[in-house]
């Protein structure tokens, strides 16, 4: 038997609670640690300087310069979270994650890197966020994924039906909630390429999701005495393969973001890596169930549903009545012989009599 053949003898509907238990403990391992992060740093999410606000300062340096150093030089000054980031044309990006940071401070580091790279100061960009536009942003990009949310609940609606894109748009808030809460467990840092990683988890969840969810449509069309519960198991197996063979490739280019992309690139990465990881999961074995508790029936229901189609159909049947003592012979009492052989026997009984007389 092949691996697709049994695929399809998988009893995916049968094990809700399995998957429940599993979504459940992810969720409360996130909300516990972005309970943690906020009473011990005073932040759900390690937010970086594009919502808490700081100092972006670029350097163009004569020669490549060492991101190692120039790290060692910016703590040296009293900024041991800051990023640094090396950019093409010996351009060095340092970002300062605080929401005050004094001129003086900017001119030591800038002295201090030109010391051994000698800057380009014609070229030195400093850039100041103020806490409040990263507020801004952060209110923006929540209204943001709340209006895509709304817009997929409205969509799926008219493509299928409510219960459809209830189930869809519950298995979303799923997914951001157990990235949000990966990203918490992991500290990783939060800045503005983190809405546009949202919005494309969002996406590909949605796509993931409506696959699923139109091979439903599908078959509720042939549907015969088979129960939802049974037609939306069948219809997972047969999506299933289509499922993993896209989440596995798209898993392993953002691994490879995470791993070769730099640190440019690497929160970014792990945001969109959890969001895919979360949105196959919830896809096929928490949006597909979430159906099934909307629209379906309960185990218990279903077997006594069956149980009345067994009924109807027994009771159904052509009754026919045997009666074993009717064999042949009431049949020939029954039976009237013509009037030829009636008159034929009577003849032949009154020329026996007279035949008895004559002697």
């Amino acid at each position: 038997m092949s691996f697709r053949d049994r695929i399809k003898n998988w009893n995916i509907i049968g094990h809700t609670k399995i998957w429940f238990s599993i979504s459940l403990s992810l969720i409360i391992i996130g909300l516990a640690a972005i309970g943690y992060n906020w009473v011990k740093f005073g932040s759900p999410l390690n937010l970086g300087i594009d919502f808490k606000g700081g100092s972006i300062i670029t350097l163009a340096c004569s020669e490549q310069p060492d991101s190692q150093k120039i790290r060692d030089i910016v703590a040296s000054i009293g900024y041991k979270d800051a990023i640094v980031q090396e950019a093409q044309g010996n351009k060095v990006i340092i970002k300062i994650n605080a929401t005050n940071v004094p001129p003086d401070d900017i001119t030591k580091i800038v002295n201090e890197v030109d010391k051994l790279y000698k800057v380009n100061k014609d070229q030195t960009q400093i850039t100041s966020i103020a806490p409040v536009i990263g507020s801004e942003l952060m209110k923006n990009g929540a209204i943001a994924l709340l209006l895509s949310l709304l817009f997929v609940l409205f969509y799926i609606s008219l493509r299928f039906e409510f219960k459809i894109a209830l189930a869809t748009v519950l298995a979303l808030f799923h997914d951001i909630i157990v990235t949000l809460g990966m990203l918490a467990l992991l500290r990783i840092e939060i800045n503005a390429p983190f809405i546009g990683a949202f919005l494309t988890i969002i996406t590909y969840s949605v796509e993931d999701t409506v696959v699923v969810m139109d091979r439903i449509r599908e078959k509720l069309k042939f549907k015969l005495r088979e129960s939802f519960r049974e037609l939306v198991n069948k219809s997972i197996t047969e999506v299933w393969v289509r499922s993993m063979n896209t989440s596995i490739t798209t898993f392993f280019s953002s691994l490879a973001l995470v791993i070769f992309g730099g640190s440019a690139l690497r929160d970014f990465s792990m945001t969109l890596l959890f969001g895919l990881l979360s949105g196959t999961y919830s896809s096929i074995y928490i949006a597909s169930p979430l159906l099934v508790l909307f629209r379906g029936e309960t185990l218990s229901e279903e077997i006594a549903k069956k149980e009345s189609v067994v009924v109807e159909v027994v009771e159904e049947a052509p009754k026919t009545e045997t009666h074993p003592e009717s064999n042949v012979e009431p049949a020939l009492e029954s039976y009237d012989e013509p009037k030829s052989a009636k008159e034929s026997k009577q003849k032949s009984k009154k020329k026996y009599k007279s035949s008895k007389k004559r002697k």
